[in-house]
């Protein structure tokens, strides 16, 4: 990220925050899931228990993308994934993001 633009830097680690917020909502879906099982007598507490553990394992894992992995790389799979939408990505950047989606697509 050394050779990108004060502005640029900005903008990615806004959608890199975007992403992220994305990411822990889509995971928050399974922890609403549960509850309303839970609520329904569906399944037990200790079923929903289990659920928001995973959560939070998730949760850690997420951290780790948005905060360990190259910014470049996390906001391109950010893209993959579809927590965020390419159009966002600043017309300049988005040649590089395609291309290592193509990486991240390969595995």
């Amino acid at each position: 990220m050394n050779d990108l633009t004060k502005s640029q830097k900005r903008t990615v680690r806004e959608l890199l925050g975007d992403a992220h917020e994305a990411e822990i909502a889509s995971a928050l879906i399974g922890v609403e899931t549960a509850i309303q099982r839970w609520r329904s007598a569906e399944i037990l507490p200790s079923e929903v228990s289990e659920r928001i553990h995973e959560f939070h394992k998730e949760t850690q894992e997420i951290f780790k993308t948005y905060n360990y992995l190259d910014p470049m790389l996390a906001l391109a799979r950010a893209v993959v994934f579809g927590f965020i939408e390419i159009s966002r990505v600043p017309e300049e950047l988005r040649p590089r993001v395609r291309e290592l989606e193509t990486l991240l697509r390969r595995d």
